[in-house]
Order: C-alpha cells, then structure tokens, then sequence
C-alpha cells in the first residue's frame, strides 16, 4: 500500500516494474519543510541475496553516480534499506518512447521525431563511451525519456536485467531483443553493441513494431539473423538512412560504427534544415498529450492500493545517506535534506507508518444515575483494595522471615561483553586458539557491572558491514559493545565487495562513541561520533 516509508522517502506509488527492480515515485523531506520529488529504483529481495550481483550492482551504480550529462538521468544516491537496495534518482516530468509509441500504436513517429531522438540518445552515449568507459547495454524505448519540453534523457546506465547465462558462467544482462549477437553470447562489449541497440530503437520508433522482440530466445536470434527492416519501408523519406541503419545491425560488430557520434553524424545530417527548436517543441506537445491521459494500472504493476491522506514524516525515522553529489536545490536546503535523523515520534509505529488514532467520546446516561450500580461500583473497589493490603503483607511477612540472599554476579549479556583495552595487551578471548599464550581477559565483577561508568560503550553501525573489535569478531552491524577505557582497533568490512577500514580509537571511562561505516564511495570510511 501506498504511501509508505523507505528510510528517509517516503513512496507514493509504483511506476514499473521488472525482472530486476521495482520503480517508484518518491518525495524526499528535509528540515524547514523541504521536499524533493524523485525516482527510487528498489532491487529485487532475491537478488540481493545474490553476492555476485550485489559486487556486480555497487560497482556498476558507483560509476554511475559519477556520470553528468544533459542526456543522461542523473542519480542521486546508492544505498541499502532495511537490505534492500536501492537507487535514488532525477524525476523526468515527462514519458518514455515506449509510452510514446504506445500512444501513436499502430504508427510511429515522424522520421524527423525518431532521427532527433537518435541524436540525443547517440550523445549520452558517446559521452559514456568516451569519458567513462562504460557501455549501457539496456538502450530500449523504456529507458529513453522524453520530458515536456522535448528534452531526451537516458536511463540506467549499466543496471540491466539478467536473462541468461553464458557458457563462462557470467551473467548476461539486456533485453531480448535488443541486444546485438555477441551481447546474447556472453562475450565482450564495444560501444558498437550500444550502436546496434540505437539501430533496433529508431526502426521501432519509426514503424511501431519492435524488429527483433519476440516470445522466446530461439525466433528473436532467427529474427536477428534473418533479413532486416529497411527504414525506407516504413516512409520513403527515410530512403537516406537505409545504409547507415543495415550496417549498423551489421551482425559483426567490426561492420558497424564504432562509435555513436559516427551514427549521430548521419542522423544529424538527415535533420539539416529541421528547426530543432520546434521538433523538441513538438515532442513536448505529444509528451502532454500521453501525460494528460488518465493513468491505469497495467497488468505488470497490478491495482495500486492508496492509503489515506495521512502522511509520514520521512524526517523522523532513522536513516543515512550514501549520496556522491549534490543534486537537491541549494547548498543549504539539499544539506538539511541529507542530514540523517534517529527520532521517532511517540505516534509511529516501528514500521515507520503512522497510527490512525480513533477518537472515542463518552456517551450520556442521562440526568439520573442508578444507585444501586453506584453502590456495586464502590463496594468492588473496596473489596479490591482489601485484597491488594492482603498480598502485599503476606509478601512483606515472607520477606522479613526469610535471611537475607546472597547478592548474584551480575551476568554480562552476550552483545555487551567488556574487552580489555589494546594497552594491556590482553586482545584474547577466553576460549579462543589462542587465549593459551596471552593472558587471560580480565573479568568482570559484580560491582564492575554495577558501574558502568567505568567502562565505555561503541555503537558500531554500517548497512551490510560485519565487525571486529581488538580481533574479536562482533557479527554484522548494528551492534553494541561494552569495552575498557583505553585504545582499541575497530575493524569493518564489507563481504558484498570484500573491502575493509580499520580505526583505532581511544576512549575514557563513562565514554559513548558511536562508529559509522560507509563502503558505498570511492573508498571506504568511518565516521566516529562521540
């Protein structure tokens, strides 16, 4: 149901959803009543379970996070919620191709519409190739926006959903379809295998029918290895592009351009003496058009169920962010944004979802009350009240009689054990291999437990990190530890992609600290507040 909390936004509704991911519209809330609108791109639970997926997924959306162009969708941040992770990135108020060519079906678009998209798709894409040395491998009409006024953008660099697996046992990732011949076969990837996606996406927008698309893996490698569209067969206007399109579905990838820019040369060739400023105009139009359109539920996606007007508060629960850039307004607002918080208000459920209170009234008897219901009332409470003095002297006689017991050692829970400091050198464990060869660990008394201000206390935190503290293992965070006063070696690591960060740290009796890993930058860090 919707609306719901997802760490610090809170999702409004589902917008797709796929083999690899759920994508939903989100608002991000800040201090002083900020609000963002944006895209939060949730992984699938069971491919989160996957390690090679995950290294796969942080890897890949790390150099995404770093890419900026005016063609390519900017991404805000990387993270993992409550293990699930995640993507946030820039709303496009605006349609996909796929929604555009959905609202001309059976046609297409004009050729001068499906040339001027070709050239901003082949500009993101020579950008990546270039500057950032990473092939898309998903180019279809899906991840192609199209904003009000006519702006294209590019999404989701380098995520794609897995399909198959090569012989090599690496995934494949791409569309059926859409992915040229050594894309489907596992092998390496040129940015021509990004040129003939571009090919596929202009003859579906230009015709409306999708050249390749087929129900199984067997008729779309016929498909792709048997004769062509011709774009001219769609409008004899597009007779100029019927060469540069057949090489670019060329099924070597020595046979095609190798590189976008030379695809979007000939394309913008075909557009000489277009007013480009009225083409984009004139996708804007259409964008409103498919925009005005009443949504309805499609059959991926199922009914969506809304929640009453009531609204959460992202701003109170806890949460943290892994952002790489600044992309929310100004300084001061996207700072008051991104500022984690750990409260929670007393009318929140644990799930982070408000309570919907009930207010209840009294009702009214009437002028005249009934004494003898009076009576009965008071004649129960003092017959509870004798039965309360009875008890509780029975208890006081019990415990005047019987000798005073022997006070307990005060028991250390499991998740509270107090290490010794590195300064002593005792960094065994009591048990461990080598607890034989170092001194032992020293204990803890009753009356050391009935002081804690003689010890200090760490809050180790980190999404998906595991910990050790002075070599001890401490499992997965978060987790709590009760250590001496002195230095101590906080080591964390991070199994999806096998990095770690060690700090020492020294703290004074009656000390808090609390350490925050984070694996999701270019190098880890660790953030010690006290």
């Amino acid at each position: 149901m919707y609306p719901q909390v997802f760490g610090k936004y809170v999702l409004e509704r589902e917008l797709a959803r796929g083999g690899m991911a759920r994508v939903t519209l989100a608002t991000l809330r800040g201090a002083g009543g900020f609000e963002k609108k944006l895209v939060v791109k949730q992984i699938r639970d069971e491919l989160a379970c996957d390690d090679e997926f995950v290294r796969r997924f942080v890897d890949e959306a790390k150099t995404t996070v770093a890419l900026a162009h005016p063609n390519i969708v900017p991404v805000y941040e990387l993270g993992v919620e409550r293990g699930t992770y995640f993507l946030a990135m820039e709303l496009v108020e605006g349609a996909s191709a796929s929604e555009l060519l959905r609202a001309r079906s059976p046609a297409g678009l004009s050729p001068e519409e499906g040339a001027y998209i070709g050239v901003e798709v082949c500009r993101a894409l020579d950008y990546a190739h270039r500057r950032m040395n990473l092939v898309h491998r998903d180019v279809t009409p899906r991840n192609v926006m199209v904003d009000e006024e006519g702006h294209v953008k590019v999404i989701d660099f380098g995520i794609a959903a897995p399909v198959a697996t090569a012989p090599s046992g690496h995934g494949i990732f791409g569309s059926p379809g859409h992915m040229p011949p050594e894309q489907m076969e596992g092998k390496e990837l040129t940015p021509a295998a990004d040129v003939f996606a571009v090919a596929a996406l202009l003859v579906e927008l230009w015709s409306g029918k999708a050249p390749f698309r087929r129900r199984t893996t067997a008729e779309i490698e016929a498909a792709i290895r048997g004769t062509h569209p011709r774009p001219s067969d769609t409008d004899p206007r597009l007779l100029p592009l019927d060469e540069v399109i057949a090489k670019a579905l060329s099924l070597d990838p020595a046979d095609r351009p190798q590189q976008a820019d030379d695809l979007a040369r000939t394309l913008r060739r075909f557009l000489g003496g277009v007013d480009l400023g009225d083409l984009a105009h004139q996708l804007g139009d259409r964008v409103r058009d498919v925009r005005a359109q009443p949504r309805v539920p499609s059959a991926e996606t199922g009914p969506v169920l809304q929640r009453p007007p009531s609204r959460p508060v992202a701003t109170a629960i806890g949460t943290k962010t892994f952002a790489a850039r600044e992309p929310l307004g100004s300084q001061g607002a996207a700072s008051g944004a991104l500022e984690p918080s750990t409260r929670r208000t007393a009318s929140q459920q644990p799930g982070g979802l408000e309570k919907e209170a009930i207010a209840t009234r009294s009702v009214s008897t009437g002028a005249r009350t009934d004494g003898r219901r009076r009576r009965q009332r008071w004649l129960g409470l003092g017959a509870l009240a004798a039965g309360g003095i009875a008890i509780g002297s029975f208890f006081i006689g019990r415990g005047l009689a019987s000798p005073p017991a022997a006070q307990p050692q005060a028991a250390v829970r499991p998740r509270d054990i107090v290490l010794p400091s590195l300064a002593t050198g005792d960094t065994a464990v009591p048990g461990s291999p080598s607890s034989s060869a170092a001194p032992p660990a020293p204990s803890v008394s009753a009356s050391a437990s009935a002081q804690p201000s003689a010890h200090a206390e760490l809050a180790l935190l980190g999404d998906g990190a595991r910990v050790r503290v002075d070599g001890v293992l401490r499992g997965s965070c978060p987790t709590r530890v009760i250590v001496v006063p002195g230095a101590h070696a906080i080591e964390f690591s991070f199994p999806a992609t096998g990095e770690s960060e060690v700090e020492t740290l020294t703290v004074q009796a009656g000390q808090k600290a609390t350490l925050r890993a984070d694996f999701t930058g270019a190098r880890p860090t660790i953030r010690i507040e006290r």
